[in-house]
């Protein structure tokens, strides 16, 4: 009798052996997965990356220029609408610049 029970365990143990090592080659597998992902849209990135480099310099300059005008309207609209406070505003940013230097 004590056979079966020594048979029993040893059964059981090599049973959790055989589930521990499924489960690590299962999350290997994942890794690697996810690591395949990952590279995948890193190489996608490079690309887009690629072909913004490529493009002509004007097309992205006269878009630029467009939000900074934009931009600049928006900050005289601003100023022209509430002028006490822009005044105040602006003192304030250069007290604090006045006293980082």
């Amino acid at each position: 009798m004590p056979d079966n029970d020594d048979k029993t365990v040893v059964t059981a143990s090599s049973n959790q052996v055989d589930e521990s090592l499924s489960t690590d080659a299962g999350s290997l597998a994942k890794r690697t997965a996810d690591q395949q992902r990952e590279l995948e849209e890193l190489q996608a990135e490079l690309r887009h990356l690629r072909s913004a480099v490529r493009r002509p310099p004007l097309a992205t300059s006269n878009s630029t220029v467009g939000a900074v005008r934009s931009a600049r309207d928006e900050v005289e609209y601003q100023i022209r609408l509430q002028p006490l406070k822009s005044v105040a505003l602006a003192a304030i940013v250069g007290f604090v610049y006045g006293i980082a230097r």
